[in-house]
């Protein structure tokens, strides 16, 4: 459920890229659906990806990194490296996040194509990743959360 939030507010910010590059659109439309993403908000508040903003979110963030992903550390050598490669994903995602905001605010301050073309790359990425880490995480702890008897 916190997946698709999440990559429903992604092909929101696709639209409007799309448009922008169009040119149906400016740069400003970018900056402004990037800085309302619930992602980029929790980051601004809490530091990380999946922050405080809302209960929901919280309590994914709480369930992943404190609860799920302890409960399934240590049970088996490949189950660990998966917690420790979607932990890290976790970080590489802020890392995106915080490139995508400061490239829109770019794009605004000087206008050009280069810049947009700099904005859709990070996005562009930042999409691949954030797609490829959600249905890893969901391919590769499914099962597992199941045989180890870890309630969501």
């Amino acid at each position: 459920m916190i997946h698709a939030m999440h990559l429903q507010q992604m092909r929101e910010v696709r639209q409007v890229l799309d448009r922008v590059a169009s040119g149906l659109g400016a740069a400003g439309d970018v900056a402004a659906a990037v800085a309302s993403l619930d992602m980029t908000r929790n980051i601004r508040a809490s530091g990380n990806i999946c922050g405080q903003e809302c209960q929901m979110l919280t309590f994914h963030h709480t369930a992943e990194d404190q609860w799920i992903f302890p409960a399934l550390m240590g049970r088996s050598e490949g189950l660990t490296k998966v917690v420790e490669r979607l932990a890290e994903e976790h970080l590489i995602i802020h890392t995106l996040i915080e490139g995508l905001e400061a490239s829109a605010i770019s794009a605004i301050e000087n206008p050009s194509a280069e810049a947009f073309g700099e904005l859709k790359e990070i996005y562009d990425l930042l999409e691949t990743v954030v797609q490829s880490h959600f249905g890893y995480e969901q391919e590769e702890l499914e099962e597992a959360l199941g045989f180890f008897e870890v309630d969501v």
